[in-house]
């Protein structure tokens, strides 16, 4: 039998449904019985229990639940840690494997990842005396100097997203407890916690395992999914709809009770045996050492009540659609901003205009009260006045037609020009 594990802080509600898509990923992939260990607080809550209770049934494999607090020594330590407003208290968790499950080894995987391939490979692993088997983090070497900053290897720097914990050569080392407690509080500014403490504490004595087995997503690329684990552990997600492992998450996911409407989950709830926990795995003294106490798999199930069928999920958007939904709202948005950029300059303009209308009046105002400047036109204006003007050459006066163009040099009309 495998035995997995996952552990997470489900404070809005999604993390149990992206623990539900990891889990149906490996369901459908592998063909031997796995035992599913869920290291959780109080954020998990009833409903979502049962239904992952129910995934597991369905797939014909077995799940146990760990309510987790972390102990006073880290929690103090955690208190000083700056990164900690980035990550949640759950990414802790994995931490305290080898005390609260009690196996030889134990698959750790996170619940950003997608499983595309049989994890008996993973599980079949060799470890002799190693601590644990864990995958180079590939994109390390961006923040190199930053672990190297805390007395750890940059060459060697494994990710925590897949492990594959030895726990039983882990328990042979009776200070592995002190020594992350110690970590934690010597080094407060510590980026990734979790990750620098396994790093520390078992760094120096674990297997490299192949790198299909923790295979980056990288932004830009289109992932291999063949044969692989694929770890989207950057800012896009495998649920993000703009992610290439969007449609693979959505697929897993169709098959989880969260599918099911909550109206036909509460009607099973009710036909179901109050679920069991594994209340005290184990426990750790002062001195570091770990006890392990009395743990038992069960199936929470009751075998005379019929198990519902999983329905069909409705049909989810592809990520074709997805990008199309978006460009049509960028472009909607881009006509209403330049809708309102017209109105803006139609106002402008109306002002603009009452500007120049304001200034015809006080032109009218001051012709009026000096009547002379009645005769001095700026060039390009309309003659209205049907007043005669006295031409200079000839003494004349010659009516002017209204609306007449002036010449530029001097005030003969010119269709006027050519008279003698």
């Amino acid at each position: 039998m495998i035995e997995l594990a996952l552990a997470f802080n489900d404070r809005d509600g999604s993390y149990a449904e992206h623990a539900a898509a990891v889990l149906t990923s490996v369901f459908r992939n592998t063909g031997s019985q796995i035992n599913v260990h869920i290291l959780h607080d109080e954020t998990l809550t009833e409903e979502n229990k049962l239904r992952l209770v129910q995934l597991s049934s369905s797939f014909n494999h077995t799940i146990n639940f760990y309510p987790v607090t972390l102990p006073p020594e880290i929690s103090e330590a955690l208190a000083g840690t700056i990164s900690m407003n980035r990550w949640t208290s759950g990414s802790m968790y994995r931490l305290l494997i080898p005390s609260l499950i009690p196996t030889d080894k134990v698959i750790y995987l996170d619940c950003d990842v997608i499983v595309n391939m049989d994890i008996s490979e993973l599980w079949a692993t060799d470890l002799g005396g190693c601590y644990l088997g864990a995958i180079h983090d590939q994109g390390i070497m961006g923040v190199a100097h930053i672990v190297a900053a805390f007395g750890l290897n940059p060459e060697s720097y494994f990710n925590s997203g897949v492990i594959l914990f030895g726990l039983n050569n882990i328990r042979q080392k009776l200070n592995w407890y002190e020594e992350m407690v110690n970590f934690l509080r010597s080094h407060p500014d510590t980026t990734m916690p979790d990750q620098d403490v396994l790093n520390h504490v078992f760094g120096r004595n674990f297997l490299p395992l192949d790198q299909r087995f923790n295979s980056f997503h990288i932004n830009g690329l289109e992932p291999d999914f063949h044969q692989k684990i694929v770890h989207f552990a950057g800012d896009i997600k495998c649920w993000d709809p703009l992610s290439p492992g969007f449609g693979l998450y959505q697929d897993h996911l169709n098959l989880t009770p969260w599918r099911i409407p909550s109206e036909q989950l509460a009607q099973w709830v009710k036909t179901v045996e109050p679920m069991r926990h594994v209340e005290h795995a184990g426990h750790i003294d002062h001195a570091g050492a770990e006890h392990p106490g009395p743990a038992q798999s069960f199936d929470p199930l009751d075998p005379a009540q019929p198990m519902p069928a999983l329905r069909p999920a409705q049909k989810t958007r592809s990520v074709r659609s997805v990008r199309r939904r978006i460009s049509r709202r960028k472009v909607r948005a881009r006509g209403r901003y330049l809708l309102l950029k017209r109105k803006n300059r139609k106002i402008s303009l109306n002002k603009s205009g009452g500007i120049r209308q304001s200034r015809r009046l006080k032109v009218k105002q001051r012709r009026k009260e000096n009547p002379a400047s009645l005769n001095k036109t700026t060039s390009g204006t309309r003659m209205k006045s049907k007043k005669p003007v006295v031409l200079q050459s000839t003494k004349k006066h010659i009516p002017l037609k209204s609306g007449s163009r002036l010449n530029r040099r001097s005030n003969i009309p010119l269709p006027l020009l050519n008279i003698k």
